[in-house]
């Protein structure tokens, strides 16, 4: 009878996001930023400069063939515990072609095919080249985060808001972000009240 350990027992690797990982460590080695692999919620950081890059291998390889961007989201870290202030924007990726295993979905972590992508761009001045070219579907992911966080997408012809008007005050899923008293002479009466 075996006695037991002690040691805590290492989290698996998320098989997804760790074939992703081998196949951008191959072929684009600086890219990678960091990575976490484990958990519900995996993910690869890369460099902006190195988005497109990224995004072409993990389309086109045809081990991986991720055929849809998903979501594009973003997150505010206005006032960060350890370096500058940021925002992450995040690219969930599937492929609809190249499927894991059937057993991986009966895991107790992270049982889905998506793969997370992580952009960190600083605060002041959040630009990411498009990736509107890579996949037609981002159009409207793009157009939500520059709407709603005020990252700006280059190499677009426009960047038009999307759930706003295009004169509308600031970002307003920007943790800093003051609701307006009135737009337009109206007033307006924030979601908590007056």
């Amino acid at each position: 009878m075996a006695e037991p350990s002690d040691s805590p027992v290492a989290a698996a690797a998320d098989p997804v996001t760790a074939k992703a990982l081998e196949a951008l460590q191959a072929a684009l080695p600086d890219a990678v930023v960091d990575s976490v692999l484990t958990g519900q919620h995996p993910w690869i950081q890369v460099r902006a400069q190195d988005l497109r890059a990224t995004c072409r291998l993990l389309r086109d390889d045809p081990a991986l063939r991720y055929d849809c961007c998903h979501l594009i989201s973003a997150v505010d870290f206005p006032a960060p515990t350890e370096g500058e202030p940021h925002i992450d924007v995040v690219y969930h990726l599937v492929s609809y072609v190249v499927r894991p295993e059937a057993s991986y979905a009966k895991r107790a972590e992270k049982n889905d095919p998506f793969l997370a992508i992580k952009v960190s761009l600083p605060r002041e001045k959040p630009e990411v080249p498009t990736v509107l070219d890579i996949w037609i579907g981002a159009d409207w992911h793009e157009r939500e985060t520059w709407d709603l966080m005020g990252v700006r997408f280059t190499g677009r012809a426009e960047l038009p808001r999307i759930l706003l008007p295009e004169d509308w005050p600031g970002h307003p899923l920007r943790k800093d972000w003051e609701f307006p008293a009135s737009y337009h002479g109206v007033p307006i009466i924030p979601p908590e009240g007056l």
